[in-house]
């Protein structure tokens, strides 16, 4: 049984092969003895691999919280939701 890592290796070498034959999918299949269903699944694939690999920048604004009052317990959470807390909080409670 063939892995993965070489059925892609062969099909990512016909659809590149395609592209440079100047051929239509069918007419290429016919020429290598090749389902073009099967060849149309794998240039979808190839595309949508290189729209992943495409990065976008985006701006980021990185602002610092204001600062807890000494003493204070701050509980800060990636959403953006904070909670201070006096430091005489008993441990328990928490």
């Amino acid at each position: 049984m063939e892995t993965m890592h070489a059925r892609r290796a062969f099909w990512s070498a016909h659809v590149q092969a395609w592209r440079d034959s100047g051929l239509t999918q069918v007419a290429y299949c016919q020429q290598h003895a090749l389902r073009s269903k099967a060849l149309a699944y794998w240039i979808r694939r190839d595309r949508q691999g290189r729209e992943a690999d495409t990065l976008t920048l985006l701006p980021l604004t990185v602002q610092t919280p204001p600062p807890a009052p000494p003493g204070d317990l701050l509980l800060q959470h990636p959403s953006g939701w904070q909670l201070s807390l006096p430091a005489s909080v008993e441990p328990a409670w928490l």
